[in-house]
């Protein structure tokens, strides 16, 4: 079933499993990159190809689901609830509906989806000769075999946004009997574990005169961009801590006017002009839900004589249903959000549902950092 945040799978325990459609995008890349080798190791299949190196892309899904189903488990086990499951670009994440009780759960559930990897690669592993060589199943089973070992060491890497990450917070947690020292301590980490991986497998390589291929840099550079932020989010929640019980996001957010999503470009540029330098605008889809914001340079490049037929939703940046809070958000309340959910700006909601402003995570930093 499709819904505003992506394709519900069904539910596991209780908590629904979400497919992002920007999931395809790496189905897509993967099925590209894997192609040659289907083809090369079975070039008697033809277009067939294609649908074996695509079947690849669903195992890695399986695979990222297992990870994730091992933190549910071992969460629920541990007495901390899971309100969703998603599966999205960049793998999967938990999201859980409360923070661990002690860094001993918290370390139990970080752990949990790396195991679950090199558990899965084993077991993958040893299916390998029961299947006939040479064919499809065993280039599959290979391929998902060191995949899960690739997923299982790199998810190991102690800096966060990574299982590891949890791993090194949840020890120094122990040691100081602070959480947000331990946040901090593995944010850096992280800083440390992204530049390792772009020396190892980009800089050292081409200084040795061995570049890596081009496609191996790029998709290198986009995790490791992916790992950057996580860690730099992880060190800016930490240092926020102590300073957001006095946070509100009634006193931060930004004036927004609202556009259901069957309007044009000319009636978003006709808004955006009464907003003002600090108001926005925020799209409606047919029951009221606030589904993305307008971005005013978007609107700017639309040529004047097109405007008046250019839906709105083609200059929109689209709001995850996690990137919507409420007026009443505060404190402690806000950092979890905050931490769960990381995203450039949030839809804000008064108690009746209806769209009030726009909160940035800019605003949040800056009121934080001036106290």
């Amino acid at each position: 079933m499709a819904t505003d945040s992506g394709i519900r799978l069904g539910r596991i325990l209780g908590a629904p499993v979400i497919l992002q459609r920007s999931w395809f995008v790496v189905a897509a890349l993967v099925t590209f990159l894997y192609l040659p080798y289907v083809q090369n190791r079975l070039p008697d299949l033809g277009a067939g190809a294609v649908a074996v190196a695509f079947a690849f892309a669903v195992l890695l899904l399986l695979s990222v689901f297992v990870h994730e189903l091992a933190h549910t488990l071992t969460a629920r086990a541990t007495g901390q609830p899971v309100t969703e499951i998603v599966l999205d670009l960049w793998g999967g994440h938990t999201v859980f509906g409360a923070e661990s009780a002690g860094p001993g759960r918290s370390a139990l559930v970080a752990a949990a989806g790396p195991l679950s990897n090199a558990l899965l690669a084993v077991l993958t592993r040893q299916a390998v000769p029961v299947v006939p060589a040479g064919g499809i199943a065993e280039i599959l089973l290979d391929a998902t075999a060191l995949a899960n070992i690739i997923v299982a060491v790199i998810n190991a890497l102690p800096g966060l946004p990574l299982d590891g990450g949890r791993l090194v917070e949840a020890l120094v947690w122990w040691v100081r009997g602070d959480r947000l020292t331990g946040t901090l301590v593995a944010g850096w980490s992280g800083r440390v574990v992204t530049a390792g991986l772009v020396a190892w497998f980009v800089v050292l390589p081409t200084v040795a005169g061995d570049p890596p291929h081009l496609t191996t840099v790029l998709w290198l550079l986009l995790v490791a961009g992916m790992l950057w932020q996580g860690a730099t989010r992880a060190i800016q929640v930490a240092r926020w801590g102590r300073l957001v019980p006095r946070l509100a996001v009634s006193s931060l957010l930004r004036p927004a006017v609202v556009l259901a999503d069957s309007a044009t470009v000319a009636q978003a540029a006709s808004t955006l002009a009464g907003t003002g330098p600090d108001g926005a605008v925020v799209v409606l889809d047919g029951t009221g839900r606030p589904v993305a914001l307008v971005e005013p340079e978007a609107v700017a490049a639309v040529p004047s004589d097109l405007a008046a037929t250019t839906p709105v939703t083609a200059v929109t940046e689209a709001l995850p249903v996690d990137a919507v809070v409420g007026a009443d958000l505060t404190g402690d309340d806000l950092l979890r959000h905050l931490r769960g959910h990381p995203f450039a700006r949030y839809a804000v909601l008064d108690g009746q549902g209806r769209t009030v402003g726009v909160l940035a995570w800019a605003d949040v930093e800056a009121a934080l950092t001036a106290r």
